[in-house]
């Protein structure tokens, strides 16, 4: 077992489950079963290789399967529907990511979009770790979801950004960035995410001045040399803009949106697990 954070909480395979957590996550499940019959929640949980625990109908329907218990044992790849297991691999990126995060209750929001068993759906999936604290060990993730109205949001992104990942996941990411350990704030990530979209310096400045105003109005000579600052973290050769976009895009920037985007796009609404 692995070690994840400075409190020891560690991380457990199934094959490596004593009595105590066989019992708790027994518990676990009759607690989803019971939410599955009496409400259309989507809900469930994974081991710590995403493999399916357990999940609610309302998931199972989602993933073209009849009941919550067809989902148990399945990883995404193995689901009949086609879109999940055509992105896969990008959920199980992110449930990684998530398990070997030093803070133990952080929780992250992912928007999916694309074609699931009952057809093409918008849904923020809400993950957190399981744990079992009186063995301080994590025995996997547990995700909800809710679907969200994207009118605001396909306003905002223009067609360019869903071809580089093709309607599959956008994570909001709260506060600093973490780029192969160069850090932007978060106000240097929205710049960034900005500048991908192709917004020009004096569009991202009126942006700002509407949305994040400050005594002194934002220029796009402002905007300029937030980009060459950005540019000398990465290590942008002559802080050239299209050299920086391509950076970005290839170190995922363009699937990680900033909160406050997220928040003013789709709400900042969390599903209380």
């Amino acid at each position: 077992m692995s070690t994840i954070n400075e409190q020891q909480y560690r991380l457990i395979s199934p094959d490596q489950f004593t009595s105590e957590h066989i019992e708790f996550l027994n518990n676990f499940k009759l607690s989803v079963s019971l939410l599955s019959s009496q409400t259309d929640i989507i809900l469930g949980a994974k081991d710590i290789h995403s493999k399916h625990f357990i999940s609610t109908d309302a998931y199972a329907k989602l993933v073209a399967l009849p009941t919550g218990e067809d989902v148990a044992n399945r990883y995404d790849v193995d689901m009949p529907c086609e879109g999940t297991v055509e992105f896969a691999d990008c959920y199980v990126r992110e449930d990684q990511e998530l398990l070997q995060q030093s803070d133990i209750n952080k929780k992250v929001s992912v928007l999916n979009i694309h074609q699931y068993g009952d057809g093409v759906r918008a849904l923020v999936f809400e993950k957190c770790l399981l744990k079992h604290h009186p063995s301080q060990t994590i025995l996997g993730t547990i995700y909800s979801a809710r679907e969200v109205d994207i009118s605001n949001f396909f306003a905002f992104i223009p067609n360019s950004i869903f071809e580089f990942h093709r309607g599959c996941s956008i994570e909001a990411i709260y506060g600093v960035l973490n780029l192969n350990d160069i850090k932007l704030s978060e106000y240097e990530h929205e710049v960034c995410f900005l500048l991908i979209l192709n917004w020009d310096f004096k569009q991202i400045a009126d942006f700002f001045n509407k949305h994040q105003p400050l005594s002194r109005k934002r220029s796009g000579d402002t905007m300029y040399k937030c980009k060459n600052r950005i540019c000398d973290k990465l290590g942008i050769p002559n802080a050239n803009l299209a050299l920086l976009r391509e950076a970005l895009v290839g170190m995922g920037v363009h699937r990680k949106i900033p909160q406050s985007f997220f928040n003013r796009l789709l709400g900042s609404h969390l599903i209380i697990l």
